[in-house]
């Protein structure tokens, strides 16, 4: 998958830790930003339990493309076969990792910052599929265009990630991940958007049940947090809609409700027009005090300092950009 690349053999560095999830041992390409995107290739066998749950500091993407991967994750067993892509979001606690002698895969650990950002700042994608991101663990890929698309795309962002001497390095590799981000969003988009239905794989009425709440989440989101709202609109029971939830999403029907409404707001409150009580009305909250609230419980911080922090980091961005005009004019 290209020659460019950096053998473990022969450099080992200390920012490889993202890939001793899988055995640093059968990493046989890889490339890196410390804390921002890491890619690497990986084939062989390995057996490991960890003696306590390891929760993945980034965000994974994993394609494998021959054999199979077998996982505990939150405390349940999952198995993974060829041709599947896995999507481990950074709240997975996992138990044990077993690979056989043919496994073959691809992988891309990111920060989570990077990925929020790209949901929310930069031409966003539907919020069905940041659905899916936050909360899906993957699924098959059904079309050999496709492996072949996402293979390439992590192979691209290795070798991108080892050249070192690039002076726009973050950017160039950002605009890799997006790349991975949108062919892997119009694969979903293909084999489950209703308008171009996928003619390889009949859909199972979970899995329809589960597309069809995202896109209610994605349309109601704002006025409507209740369970029963979603189920009496999907003709099924509160208890069903939530074990289908639980069953493919691995965390509860709450959770996704809350993560939703905080994905919402965060984008408005990247809008300089709305006022944080406006914001609140909008999101039907009772007051402000009370979307504060809700909005700290869930990220860490109030509305105000997330709002301060963003003008402060664009402001930041404006600032290197200018100087960086400057530099170039001077050279």
């Amino acid at each position: 998958m290209g020659d460019k690349c950096i053998k473990m053999s022969e450099k080992r560095q200390k920012t490889t830790k993202p890939a001793i999830l899988f055995g640093e041992k059968n990493v046989i390409r890889v490339g890196y930003i410390d804390d921002y995107i890491f890619a690497c290739e990986i084939k062989g066998e390995d057996h490991i339990i960890y003696q306590k749950p390891r929760r993945p500091k980034y965000h994974l993407v994993i394609i494998i493309i021959e054999g199979s991967l077998n996982m505990m994750i939150n405390g349940e067993r999952l198995h993974f076969s060829r041709h599947t892509y896995i999507n481990l979001p950074t709240w997975a606690d996992i138990h044990e990792i077993r690979y056989g002698e043919g496994f073959h895969a691809m992988v891309t650990a990111t920060d989570k910052n990077l990925v929020e950002d790209i949901f929310r700042n930069r031409n966003p994608f539907p919020l069905d599929f940041k659905f899916q991101i936050d909360h899906g663990l993957g699924g098959e890929i059904i079309n050999q265009k496709d492996l072949d698309t996402l293979c390439n795309d992590i192979s691209n962002l290795i070798v991108s990630l080892s050249d070192k001497k690039h002076n726009f390095a973050k950017e160039i590799n950002y605009a890799y991940f997006y790349i991975l981000l949108t062919d892997m969003a119009d694969m979903i988009w293909k084999k489950y958007s209703r308008r171009e239905p996928s003619h390889h794989t009949e859909m199972k009425r979970a899995d329809s049940i589960l597309k069809d709440f995202a896109e209610l989440l994605t349309n109601n989101i704002k006025k409507e947090t209740s369970v029963g709202f979603y189920a009496e609109k999907l003709c099924i029971s509160k208890q069903y809609l939530a074990l289908i939830v639980k069953e493919k999403m691995r965390v509860t029907i709450s959770t996704v409700l809350a993560s939703m409404r905080i994905e919402v707001a965060a984008r408005m409150l990247r809008n300089p027009d709305l006022s944080i009580q406006q914001i609140a009305e909008i999101m039907s909250f009772s007051d402000q005090s009370s979307f504060g609230k809700f909005f700290k419980k869930h990220t860490g911080i109030s509305p105000l300092k997330y709002r301060q922090t963003l003008a402060k980091t664009l402001l930041t961005l404006r600032t290197e950009a200018i100087m960086n005009k400057d530099a170039l004019k001077l050279q």
